[in-house]
């Protein structure tokens, strides 16, 4: 939090749960009818961040917008960038709510989520996420590529920067470097460079090679992810001090330090982070996984516990996957609480009462 902010206000409210900052010299009050109140950390192409609203009722949004300076080839960019975010359907990726990519400084408008980045929430712990936090965060992270991948959209920036925990769920956001691997062909023009690497720590191999990417690029990064959560550093280079070259080829070596993954995380984590993408689970099947292998977890969280909503059901995969995680969570309220135990006996109770009066009933019938 920056502290020359003023401590009482909206402002103030943001700076409780992330990081912003003024604005700076220079920037204007307004970008279209939104009135700005302060920065987010800038993004990738030069980007400017800021939050701002419509009014004192309006609810707060999140604007990217470039430079008036900014290159025909950012500008394609953000455009890109866009229409990848419009194309996801889901209760865990901010929605697109305006644009005007053909201003002089080109920007677009997203649904502010609020809540904290899970690397600034990993820096106000002493230690990783516990178990039940893990599987919070790897299950509500993989629902959220599940509507991702649905979309034809391959994110290419999973990183606990981009993780948003709000009081409700976990959520996605920027797609920045995200590519469309869909049917239909996508406007724009592709990424090159850097914007294609994105953040190295959290990059797959192919991503780091260069290599064309499908959605088992965004689960290596999953993978990475939860490691790098449960132990709160880096499970490869944890002092961010390894050449790219080292970097890689402790990747392809399988030099990973996993010992900070619980047991019944540990198989769908290492699962992820195979070196061949072709060896990788799909959404699918580590979603399953991990809800086997943790469903009787337990414990204190500061995560909230993913939520089904209707646009969790658009396929009978989903509804099956929704189906089984609320079966789940039923089971663990009757089992690890003895309040939801006292009222399974009570309901096992009074279903045998009334088992044994309907025989009563059928015998005297029968005699």
């Amino acid at each position: 939090m920056d502290e020359a902010l003023d401590p009482t206000g909206a402002v103030a409210d943001l700076a409780g749960t992330r990081q912003v900052h003024l604005l700076e010299p220079g920037d204007p009050e307004r970008i279209g009818p939104y009135t700005l109140m302060c920065r987010l950390p800038r993004g990738g192409q030069g980007a400017d961040v800021f939050v701002g609203s419509t009014g004192d009722d309006g609810p707060l949004v999140v604007i990217k917008r470039l430079p008036e300076a900014a290159p025909e080839l950012a500008r394609k960019r953000l455009a890109r960038e866009v229409e990848n975010a419009a194309r996801v359907k889901s209760s865990r990726v901010a929605r697109i709510v305006d644009q005007d990519l053909a201003a002089g400084a080109p920007y677009y408008v997203q649904e502010y989520v609020s809540g904290t980045p899970l690397d600034e929430f990993l820096a106000h712990r002493s230690a990783g996420l516990n178990a039940e936090e893990l599987r919070r965060i790897a299950i509500g992270l993989l629902r959220a590529l599940r509507d991702v991948h649905a979309a034809g959209v391959v994110h290419r920036d999973v990183k606990p920067g981009n993780i948003i925990i709000s009081g409700s769920d976990v959520w996605l956001v920027d797609f920045g470097i995200s590519r469309y691997i869909g049917p239909e062909p996508p406007s724009g023009t592709a990424t090159t460079g850097m914007a294609v690497l994105g953040t190295k720590l959290f990059a797959s191999p192919e991503q780091l090679q260069g290599a064309a990417l499908t959605e088992a690029s965004d689960l290596y990064s999953w993978g990475m992810v939860i490691a790098f959560a449960a132990g709160a550093e880096h499970p490869v280079d944890p002092d961010d001090t390894m050449s790219d070259s080292d970097y890689f080829l402790a990747l392809r070596g399988g030099r990973l330090n996993l010992s900070r993954v619980p047991p019944n995380l540990l198989d769908s984590v290492s699962q992820a982070l195979r070196y061949a993408p072709e060896k990788r689970p799909s959404v699918a099947q580590l979603a399953r996984q991990v809800e086997q292998q943790t469903r009787w977890l337990g414990g204190t969280s500061q995560i909230p516990d993913p939520r089904t909503t209707m646009r969790d059901l658009q396929s009978v995969g989903a509804v099956v996957e929704a189906a089984r995680y609320e079966l789940a969570r039923l089971e663990r309220a009757i089992a690890d609480t003895r309040t939801g135990f006292a009222a399974a006996v009570a309901v096992a109770v009074l279903l045998g009462i009334i088992a044994g009066l309907v025989l009563a009933v059928l015998y005297h019938v029968v005699l």
